[in-house]
């Protein structure tokens, strides 16, 4: 037989001062794991890109073959305000996923954007990788002298550089569309 003078804990509620001191709690520990994905994430970007020139650095001027059989330059300083070189390799399934959003970005006539393919065997290799995606800028093939000269150890990768050929920004691996645009406006 239960005492009814005694309270059944179970059938207490939890006052407001509980559920406010729990509600913040579970804010904290979110805000705890949201700051532990970032310093990871940001880790992690300066682990890959430890290899990549140096903001400064000075990319001289070069001439590469394209897929037509051409060639095209980069000569500094340059026409466009700056100029976006993405490094892909046809083989790479992250280049497949992420190099059509370059197409994305909004044209801007002070932007130069240039895909450089690496570490492919034939041109039809690039050609057909090109076609598959869809991609519609400029495609230049490079060469392991152009890999070794950029420092290039993983795809894809890329680096913006200024009017006077110098890198300002570089990153490797996965990028959006609206964060590669956000590193060309900086």
């Amino acid at each position: 037989m239960s005492n009814p003078t005694k309270k059944d804990d179970d059938s207490q509620k939890p006052s407001e001062a509980d559920l406010s001191s729990q509600t913040n709690r579970r804010w904290r520990n979110h805000l705890f794991e949201l700051l532990v994905v970032v310093l990871v994430f940001i880790g992690l970007s300066q682990w890959l890109n430890r290899h990549l020139l140096q903001d400064g650095t000075h990319i001289p001027n070069l001439t590469l073959p394209t897929l037509q059989g051409n060639h095209s330059s980069l000569n500094w300083p340059a026409a466009h305000d700056k100029t976006l070189i993405y490094f892909f390799a046809p083989w790479c399934s992250v280049c497949r996923l992420s190099m059509p959003g370059l197409n994305t970005l909004p044209d801007n006539p002070n932007i130069r954007i240039i895909a450089i393919a690496l570490d492919y065997e034939q041109t039809a290799d690039v050609s057909r990788f090109i076609d598959d995606i869809g991609f519609n800028q400029e495609v230049l093939l490079g060469n392991p002298d152009i890999r070794q000269r950029f420092n290039i150890t993983g795809y894809p990768s890329y680096y913006v550089l200024d009017r006077e050929g110098k890198v300002i920004h570089q990153d490797r691996g996965m990028s959006t569309p609206p964060g590669l645009w956000l590193r060309t406006q900086i």
